[in-house]
């Protein structure tokens, strides 16, 4: 008996909710004029070949888009940590010009810090040529 009460109650109330169905009209769209949907369509819908190129356009304008945001992120969040944005000018080292004067002297004249390797070496081509 309560079965057949609440039956007979979820029939009604379907055919109540169905009786108050209304018919959309197709101007109460998503917004867009229709005017912009139909040329869009005239344009990119007709054939495969121009949705294709609608949704590669939209892939790389999206990607595009996305890429500059994520960089932009990136970069603001790790400003002086990365090679481009370090200030170098906290990282120079004074050199002594005397270890340098040093390294050419060894460069120049052989193994002796005096540079008789390179007199002896300047000998033996003087007897070369003697010859």
């Amino acid at each position: 008996m309560i079965f057949t009460a609440l039956r007979s109650s979820v029939r009604t109330g379907i055919k109540r909710t169905s009786a108050h169905h209304t018919v959309r009209n197709a101007t109460s769209g998503p917004g867009i004029p229709s005017g912009a949907l139909s040329s869009w369509y005239n344009m990119f819908g007709k054939s495969n070949a121009g949705y294709i190129t609608w949704i590669v356009a939209g892939v790389l304008v999206g990607e595009g888009i996305t890429g500059f945001g994520i960089n932009t992120m990136w970069a603001s969040v790790n400003k002086g940590r990365t090679y481009d944005t370090v200030d170098w000018s906290k990282f120079v080292v004074e050199d002594d010009d005397d270890d340098d004067e040093e390294d050419e002297d060894d460069d120049e004249g052989g193994d002796d810090e005096d540079g008789e390797e390179g007199e002896k070496e300047d000998e033996e081509e003087d007897d070369d040529d003697d010859e």
